[in-house]
């Protein structure tokens, strides 16, 4: 089981029963929690935009700044560059954020691309401008 996307409820519970398999104390966890559920994410720019704005505010901050955002058009980089200090200043972004934020619109990543990479290629490349850190990245 190395080396698989999860797509589906069916592969989180394949690999909840394998770990279960493993290890009779997360056996008994998981009769107890009952199914894990499956959490995936949008990928891409968004997503990346959408996690630096969630950092170090409460999570009704993070919502009601990338409400703003999305309501703005803010969610791809083009966009982003356009709008610029300003405009980033209006939608909520502090001026920590503001840089984060243009230095991953100018980053020019080919998010498609990423999603064949390994891992770790993935990760120097999310976090060679420094707008991302590593935790962030993976």
């Amino acid at each position: 089981m190395t080396g698989r996307i999860i797509h589906t409820d069916a592969d989180v519970a394949e690999g909840a029963a394998w770990l279960a398999n493993a290890d009779p104390a997360l056996a008994r966890a998981l009769e107890v929690a009952g199914p894990l559920p499956l959490r995936r994410r949008a990928d891409g720019f968004a997503a990346l935009l959408n996690a630096i704005v969630g950092q170090q505010v409460s999570t009704a901050s993070a919502a009601a700044i990338w409400a703003r955002i999305e309501d703005a058009g803010l969610t791809a980089p083009a966009p982003v560059l356009s709008a610029g200090k300003d405009g980033l200043r209006a939608v909520g972004l502090s001026r920590q954020k503001i840089a984060y934020a243009t230095a991953l619109a100018e980053a020019g990543i080919d998010y498609a691309a990423l999603r064949n990479t390994p891992d770790p290629e993935v990760i120097q490349t999310l976090t060679a401008d420094k707008s991302l850190g590593i935790s962030t990245a993976a």
